[in-house]
């Protein structure tokens, strides 16, 4: 990406993630421009943006450490997949120059949202050289986690955004799970079924694979990595696809 320039004058993607709002460690996985489906730079009301992705750890209680990324089901019609819990925040670098249309001047100011978030990465200011935001990936900071609502056809769909990011203050991150961006992994099978109404004396190989599902599924929500409604949202349709193949 390359540096991008710094000014020291002030100025006044299928189903999302949902999980309970709180403050969560966060790894910075990438920075990409925001652009339109031809990779042209697409402008906002006030410029241009990068798109900080985040991927979203569940604490340890005591020292706030992260443990393992979050889980969620990105696709109801598949309920026995989980997905790791990565979440874009965008934020300005560019603002369009208002005396000079065509012309953007940089976002990058000392009392600024993205400064505030390059320092919670760990950068410190400085209007004498530019800064390089792919430089922090991989860096750790605290996500206050909130809710907002989106409409998909005549559905308002509930999901988790970013609504802050702060300085990660918890010990030295050793040895936690790489979240993996964009690969939604089967659930494993090396769980007890659960009961779903019927013995399970003679049940097929499908349907035995989805009450594995339902069990890790269960044991993902004990550990908290998985909401009480993302667990529920995925019961029901496993259930109501077992109950299906037990017709058969």
């Amino acid at each position: 990406m390359g540096k991008l320039p710094v000014s020291d004058k002030t100025s006044n993607f299928g189903v999302k993630p949902h999980i309970k709002k709180a403050y969560y460690p966060a790894q910075l996985l990438s920075v990409e421009p925001f652009r339109d489906k031809d990779k042209n730079l697409k402008e906002g009301k006030y410029g241009h943006q990068l798109i900080f992705e985040f991927a979203i750890y569940k604490p340890n209680p005591e020292s706030g450490a992260p443990i393992e990324p979050m889980k969620y089901i990105p696709d109801l019609e598949k309920p026995d997949v989980v997905a790791d819990v990565i979440i874009a925040k965008f934020v300005y670098h560019e603002y369009k120059d208002r005396n000079n249309p065509g012309k953007y001047q940089t976002a990058i100011t000392p009392n600024s949202a993205i400064t505030k978030l390059l320092k919670a990465l760990g950068w410190v200011f400085s209007a004498e050289d530019g800064v390089d935001p792919e430089e922090f990936v991989g860096r750790w900071v605290e996500a206050n986690i909130d809710d907002y609502e989106y409409t998909s056809g005549d559905e308002t769909i509930k999901a988790s955004t970013i609504k802050d990011i702060n300085n990660y203050e918890g010990p030295e991150v050793k040895d936690v799970p790489e979240a993996k961006k964009r690969e939604p992994a089967k659930v494993e099978k090396q769980v007890k079924h659960a009961a779903v109404g019927k013995s399970e004396k003679a049940e097929s190989p499908e349907i035995k694979e989805k009450l594995d599902s339902i069990a890790r599924l269960e044991q993902l929500n004990k550990d908290k990595l998985l909401t009480d409604d993302g667990l529920k949202q995925a019961k029901e349709q496993l259930e109501t696809q077992i109950e299906e193949l037990r017709k058969k």
